[in-house]
């Protein structure tokens, strides 16, 4: 694999507890490549590609929960009222959320209450 050859060994290694200079001689090409393209979500070869499978399940989902438990801990603060939370944690291959619009809550009630078509 040329995008992450020395993550992949690693992942061979680490998994399966295969040897990367064993194939071709008493692994056969196409059982290695079965098992590369099959590796767990956590193997390092797919952060390698895609920089958001970097992280794991466990580690989006702990994040999710922790962003949501701060969330709610910030609407009980005065800082809630203006509506600027910035809370969240940075997720690897997101980009982070500077340029948002703040929109005050009487102009969102204004543009609810327009006519639709």
């Amino acid at each position: 694999m040329e995008a992450a050859p020395d993550a992949l060994r690693a992942d061979l290694q680490r998994f399966y507890g295969l040897d990367m200079d064993e194939i071709g001689h008493t692994v056969r090409v196409r059982r290695a490549a079965d098992l590369a393209a099959n590796l767990p979500d956590d193997a390092i070869t797919w952060g390698r590609i895609d920089e958001r499978a970097t992280w794991g399940t466990a580690k989006h989902l702990l994040a999710t929960i922790a962003d949501n438990t701060g969330f709610i801990a910030w609407t009980k603060t005065k800082a809630a009222k203006q509506g600027q939370w910035h809370g969240a944690i940075e997720r690897p291959g997101f980009p982070a959320t500077a340029n948002v619009q703040k929109l005050h809550p009487d102009d969102m009630l204004r543009i609810l209450r327009m006519p639709r078509t």
